[in-house]
This record gives C-alpha cells, structure tokens and sequence, in this order.
C-alpha cells in the first residue's frame, strides 16, 4: 500500500512559510491599485467602501479568508461597480477553492472595465484590471494586449510630467505582470526618486524585488519603510516587518526571520497571527518546544483561537506526540463550528491519521467515516468546491475506495476551471495515479503521473509518485532519475 494522495489539500497542515497576506505578486499589484488613502484612512462609519475595504485588509492580516469574502461582499452592496474589489474576491474565492465562482468574479471585472472603456480608452486602470481578469482566467495572448494598452497610457502620463510619480508606479506594475522586471525595477526605482519619503513606495518597491529574488535589495527597501513609518503607526510598523519576516523565511533566512517577527510581537503582543507565523517558523527550524510555546502564547490570549489549536496539533504530529495531538484535534473539533463542514471534515482526517500512527485503526476508520459525511452534507449545499472535494478524494481513499477515488479526481479535472497556476487540476491528477496505483493500475497511474507533471514540472509529489509507478513497472533507471527530481523539489 502507498498510504496516503499525496498532494491531496484536504490535509489541515499549515501553509508554508512566505504564504501570508502576501501570498502572490498579483495581490502586490492589486494592492497598488488601491488608494493609500484607504489603507490610512481610520473611517469608523461602517457603510463605506472605505471602512469595509480596512475590514478585508485586517481579516486578511488575520488570516480570516471566509470574513475576507464577506467584506467584499459590503463594498459590492455599496458600489457593484468597483472593480479592485471584484479582483480580490475572485482571488480569495480561488485560495477557499471555490474555482466556479472566481471564474465569475474575474469575469465581471472584464465586463465593468469594458464599460469603462467605452467611456475613456485612456483609462489605464480598467486596462489593468481587465488584464489582471484575463491573465488569471489564462486568457494570456489578450492580457498582455491590455496591459499593453495601460502601458501606452501611463507612459503619455509620464511624457508629459516626467515627475508623476503615480504613473511610474502603475507603468511599474504593469511591467511586473508582463514579466519584464528588470525594466520594473527601474520604473519602481524611479518612483521612489521622485518621492524618496514615500513609505508606501518603498514598501512596494520592498515586496516587487522580494517576489522577484533580490533579497538583499529588499531588505534595504524594506528598512527604508520601516524608518519612514512614524514610531506610533505600530499597526503599519508591523505589517511591514511581518512582510520582512515573510521575505526572509522564504527565502531560507530564518534566523533574521525570527529576528523580524519578534518585532512584530514587541509592538503587537497580541497580534496573534505573528505567534502563529513565529510558531511555524521555529518548527522549521527544529524548535518545536519553542514552536510549541509560540502557539501556547496565543491561546493563552484567546483559548478559543481554533486556527491556533490546528497548528499546534500539526507541530505535536511532527514531534510524534501522537495521544497529545489527539487531544488537541478533539479541542480544535469542539472550537470548529457545524457551518465549517470543510474545516471540520480536514479535522477529522487528520485525526484519523494520528489514531492510524497510534495503531488504533478501527477508531481512525470510524473517523474517516465520520469525515465523509461531514463532505457529503457540505457538497450538497455547494458541488462545485474544490477542497471540499479533494477532502472526499482523501476520505474515500482512506477508506480503501479508490475508484470512488478517481471519480472524485476525474470530476475535478473535468469541472475546475482553467484559472493559474492549475494547482487544483494538477492535484487531482497526482490523487488519481495515487489512487491508480492502490489498484496495481501502473500505466494509468504513470500516465496520470506524467498530465501532473505537465500542469506543474515543479510538483515534488508528482515526480514522487511517477518514480513508484516506474518502478512497478520495472522501469527503474527512470524511476531513479525521477526520485532524484523529487528529492531536489523537496519531496518528504
């Protein structure tokens, strides 16, 4: 037996370092096009755009992605025109895996713009939200004609006052979308010549060199920021070091990453997101009684923090606590409301897990099963989300049913729509050779092997996987070689 779909998303392990409110160059980008002023504005009326839009980006900050949905929602009663917050609900709808309706987001967002185009060709942001819209829905060749076209427009801007910078910025971020950086880079630069006190520049500028490598670069930019902010905006202060943080993890600094991070808790000691990202970064590093305490932190705040008590269960896994794990498996189930089936049913699973590696393998099926209804119930009220039925793939697996298995795979790949960077799709594909390969179906499952690693050549766990099935099929030099990429990309 193989043991477990190995890329399935149903797992409730935390997400890698460097994956927080920053999570993709796009999200910079989408940022920038919202009005600094909002970011600054302390509005406390709660029917304007304004103060929902501070709400998203506090509820991002806390990882809160459901509440983060919602508060676009608000700013949509308020103004179904505004197209910034139709491009981030699609993004945060495509991370809850509900693919459908990001799909119908993004292509809203090419409606309104159009609208907008009819009215003003020059209106060089709905030609960048409509090649954001385009490019996500992997609609490439029409994309790049609109960011060719909001180019166009900034750079007139910039012909005749070589010093807006507003138009730098933008030319910035639509170069960063086409791929040219090094050009980027020089418009980003140029912005924070014309301006050299404006913090959000230098933030930007701090996250476009971070996103594309120039580590060292960042951090200077970084520290520019930091210096700038006024020692009592703390809030501010902090996102800034929790993106330094963020930045250094990523980039395998972590001593430094820890260092950025105990800033942040020195101006926020409450802010438990930064406990939470410092508890995952001392498990990386094998400090996991640190990793431990980090989490006990939070709870100490709030004992009813269920997001913490997920993450705490996790690093007790690593540490091979397994009865300690199931306790806090049983916390984080109890803190875990009825309406999240999805969060529920990851629960389950992972407890069921934890009873396999105690060897209590009676109990952890009951679990299993327990978890499967939990999904069943949840896809009657929404059949098209993806995690949820990467959960049922992972449950029916679990239980020995591995061709109820590959039809949940084969739904997924048939249904999920198009959108990058295919990470749904090229999972299914990885549960369904998984699957193939439970059931001694060693072509199929290699062929299943090989359309993952078509969508995603980076996929540790698809190469893994493609070895097995060559080696089942006695194909063992090319099994070899395709353990070594996995071992390269990381596989564990």
């Amino acid at each position: 037996m193989h043991g477990k779909i190995r890329s399935c998303v149903a797992c409730d392990r935390p997400p890698k370092l460097g994956a927080g409110a920053r999570f993709t160059i796009v999200l910079m980008v989408l940022a920038a096009l919202c009005s600094c002023a909002v970011a600054q504005n302390n509005c406390t009326e709660e029917n304007t755009a304004d103060y929902w839009m501070n709400k998203a980006q506090e509820f991002s900050r806390n990882g809160s992605i459901e509440q983060v949905v919602l508060a676009y929602d608000q700013i949509l009663q308020i103004d179904s025109h505004n197209q910034t917050a139709w491009l981030h609900k699609a993004l945060y709808l495509y991370v809850l895996g509900k693919e459908i309706e990001a799909t119908e987001a993004y292509e809203k967002v090419i409606s309104l713009a159009n609208e907008d185009l009819k009215e003003d060709l020059q209106d060089a942001e709905a030609w960048q939200n409509k090649a954001l819209a385009l490019s996500s829905l992997n609609r490439q060749e029409e994309a790049n004609q609109a960011y060719d076209k909001a180019l166009e427009v900034f750079n007139q801007r910039i012909e005749k006052d070589p010093e807006d910078a507003d138009a730098w910025m933008g030319k910035a971020n639509v170069l960063t979308n086409l791929g040219r950086w090094e050009v980027a880079q020089e418009a980003y630069d140029r912005v924070t010549d014309i301006d050299p006190q404006d913090r959000h520049a230098w933030e930007r500028k701090a996250e476009f060199l971070s996103r594309t490598g120039h580590i060292n670069e960042s951090m200077e930019a970084f520290d520019k920021a930091i210096n700038l902010t006024p020692t009592n905006e703390t809030t501010e202060l902090a996102d800034i070091w929790m993106a330094k943080s963020e930045t250094l993890a990523f980039a395998n600094r972590q001593n430094e990453a820890l260092e950025a991070i105990d800033k942040v808790t020195e101006l926020e000691p409450g802010n438990g997101v930064a406990w939470r990202f410092k508890g995952q970064l001392l498990g990386m590093m094998g400090r996991h009684n640190e990793s431990i305490s980090a989490y006990d932190e939070v709870l100490k705040q709030d004992p009813e923090d269920g997001k913490t008590w997920r993450f705490k269960t996790w690093e007790l896994v690593e540490m091979e606590r397994y009865n300690e794990s199931l306790e806090a498996y049983d916390r984080a189930i109890e803190l875990t409301p009825e309406s999240d089936a999805k969060g529920l049913a990851g629960l389950l699973l992972n407890k069921g897990e934890a009873l396999n590696a105690t060897g209590r393998l009676d109990e952890a099926q009951v679990i299993f099963d327990k978890a499967l209804e939990a999904m069943d119930v949840a896809l009657q009220n929404d059949s098209s989300d993806m995690d949820l039925l990467f959960l049922k793939g992972h449950a029916l697996f679990k239980l020995a049913r591995y061709d109820e298995t590959i039809a949940v795979c084969d739904q997924i790949i048939e249904t999920t729509p198009k959108i990058e960077p295919y990470i749904t799709a090229t999972n299914a594909w990885v549960g369904k050779g998984d699957a193939l390969l439970e059931l001694d179906r060693n072509e199929e499952a290699l062929e299943a092997y090989n359309k993952a690693i078509e969508l995603g050549p980076l996929w540790g766990d698809a190469w893994q996987g493609r070895g097995e099935a060559q080696r089942e099929l006695r194909q063992i030099y090319n099994a070899t070689m395709s353990f070594y990429v996995a071992d390269r990309l990381g596989y564990e």
